[in-house]
């Protein structure tokens, strides 16, 4: 029987992912992996109702092929990232007419937005495509004032994948988790005396719509 249905902070992790460059056309998905999906024919690979663009989770008793190919996800976990915070909302269209006594609504357009925060860490921060690397150049130079790297400003997909319940393996459990393609706008950098330096973006989907998975163990 499950143990964690409902559910709190610490049972929550973030990752960040990127996509293969080439989509791949053959051999067997790797369980648990994800998936960009890149080509679609029939359901006997991706089921009724996945889009090309979708993120599918990978499943070993399906093989990849030209007609159904998919790119590859790799997914890193943010160790940096404290928080995430994801909400959904839709606009409020006003319909009212003169004829009616009360005001009329229709939802218009779903939209996402959210927050991920975190700490400052150096290890995180120097890496080619840390988030601090999609707003500036960054430079690794060595104890000898040797510049030895230049990290041109990141601009390659990026997706999240935000875990509501990350135990993958305890029996009875349900992993959730929800898989997006996003972008950051936002970054902070400071410090203040008894504080740790910390970071805060805003996030928005700009991909496909996104899908949240549960999992059984």
């Amino acid at each position: 029987m499950a143990t964690r249905d409902r559910l709190v902070g610490s049972d929550a992790s973030f990752f960040k992912a990127t996509v293969a460059a080439s989509a791949t056309t053959s051999g067997a998905m790797t369980a648990g992996s994800f998936y960009k999906i890149a080509a679609i024919s029939g359901t006997t690979v991706f089921p009724s109702g996945y889009a090309v663009g979708d993120i599918f989770l990978g499943d070993a008793a399906k093989t990849l092929t030209s007609a159904n190919s998919a790119y590859l996800l790799t997914a890193t976990e943010a160790l940096d990232a404290n928080s995430f915070k994801i909400e959904f909302s839709a606009d409020e269209i006003e319909v009212t007419t003169l004829s009616d006594s009360t005001k009329h609504y229709r939802k218009g357009k779903n939209d996402m937005s959210g927050t991920v925060e975190g700490i400052n860490f150096i290890s995180e921060m120097k890496v080619a495509g840390s988030l601090l690397n999609r707003f500036v150049k960054t430079a690794n130079a060595t104890s000898a004032y040797v510049v030895s790297t230049l990290n041109a400003m990141a601009t390659s997909d990026i997706f999240g994948v935000f875990y509501l319940q990350d135990d993958g393996t305890t029996s009875g459990e349900t992993q959730a988790f929800m898989v997006a393609q996003i972008e950051f706008y936002g970054y902070s950098l400071g410090a203040a005396v008894g504080d740790a330096q910390a970071w805060s973006s805003g996030i928005r989907l700009i991909g496909n719509d996104p899908i949240v998975y549960f999992k059984a163990n």
